[in-house]
């Protein structure tokens, strides 16, 4: 498992289920997330590729959109779709229980194309090295 670098969430892990320097993809990667029990993915947006979630276990709560206004819940058993440029924000739902996810990215790229969000000022997107 790997952490998730420095400034994109509260120490949660992925597990790589089919990294591309393994098999080869040049679009497209695969692997297994987990949230700790009241975890959070801080905003951020993903630049120029898609992501299909489908949780495995807990309850997330999405918040999205410009400014972050918009909130969906998800559970186990739920797929969530990411379309590339969306400000969100995840929060693990639980003080207890871990959210486990399966993400498929259309991206072979690990972490290059996330960027923070600043939720405070909509229009502005944070550059890599600005995230705290």
């Amino acid at each position: 498992m790997a952490a998730v670098p420095a400034g994109i969430g509260t120490a949660f892990t992925i597990s790589k289920a089919c990294p591309p320097k393994n098999v080869g993809a040049t679009k497209l990667s695969a692997n297994i997330a987990t949230i700790p029990p009241g975890g959070v993915a801080y905003a951020h947006i993903h630049v120029g590729f898609e992501v299909i979630l489908y949780i495995l276990e807990g309850k997330v709560r999405h918040e999205f959109g410009s400014g972050l206004k918009q909130v969906v819940e998800n559970e186990a058993g739920d797929f969530i779709y990411i379309k590339p440029g969306v400000p969100h924000e995840v929060f693990n739902m639980s003080d207890t229980e871990p959210v486990v996810a399966f993400v498929a990215r259309s991206s072979a790229d690990e972490w290059d194309n996330i960027i923070p969000y600043d939720r405070h000022q909509p229009g502005l997107k944070r550059r890599k090295h600005d995230a705290s």
